[in-house]
């Protein structure tokens, strides 16, 4: 059986919980559709993630790469590009911060991910799970991961669909803020969003 590949994050920004990574131990293990669930979380550091990252990319050589994160919109949203530019201003949760804003100075300036995320909204609407497509990743962590696995999808030729789905944040979340006005989706309608995406696959 073919192997899925799910990342999430750790927590950032004040938080102590990150959906992505709720879900992703929730599927860890699970045998979904056409595929073996194995998932990573990444921790939130331009110095180590990549490194995470591929690291699973070599031990479990997965035809999928469902990248998540938090972002805090109202629904579910996949991403249709990466953009090869970071925030310097922002440092990650090390206290790293990139000395430059391209992410990679021989890279493309961008690259469309190769799973067809409008397809894969209209399959989460189809089952009243609120999405659309995002053409912004934003400029801090998740556009630079994903970035960086297309990137080597592109040049190393490798046989891998990848994108990037942010989750809106828990409900805990904003309770933990005092954030009343925060979008927020319950975790078992997030981990029902990556499981119908999950069987939609091929």
């Amino acid at each position: 059986m073919a192997k899925l590949l799910i990342t999430g994050f750790e927590p950032f920004d004040g938080f102590t919980i990150n959906p992505s990574e709720e879900v992703a131990k929730t599927l860890d293990g699970q045998k979904i559709g056409n595929y073996k669930i194995v998932s990573a979380v990444l921790p939130l550091d331009y110095e180590k993630a990549l490194d995470l990252l591929n690291y699973n990319l070599e031990k479990h050589t997965p035809r999928i790469v469902l990248c998540c994160g938090q972002a805090n919109r109202a629904v579910i949203t996949i991403e249709r590009i990466a953009i090869n530019a970071i925030n310097t201003k922002k440092s990650d949760n090390y206290g790293n911060t990139p000395e430059t804003d391209i992410i990679n100075d021989k890279g493309a300036a961008a690259y469309f991910s190769n799973l067809d995320s409008h397809k894969l909204v209209a399959i989460l609407r189809e089952n009243d799970i609120p999405s659309e497509v995002s053409y912004c990743a934003g400029a801090y962590g998740c556009n630079w991961l994903l970035y960086n696995i297309l990137h080597r999808i592109e040049t190393e030729g490798l046989d891998i669909r990848a994108t990037f789905i942010h989750l809106p944040p828990l409900p805990i979340q904003a309770i933990e803020k005092d954030m009343m006005t925060l979008a927020t989706m319950p975790l078992e309608l997030e981990v029902e969003a990556l499981l119908t995406i999950i069987e939609s696959l091929e």
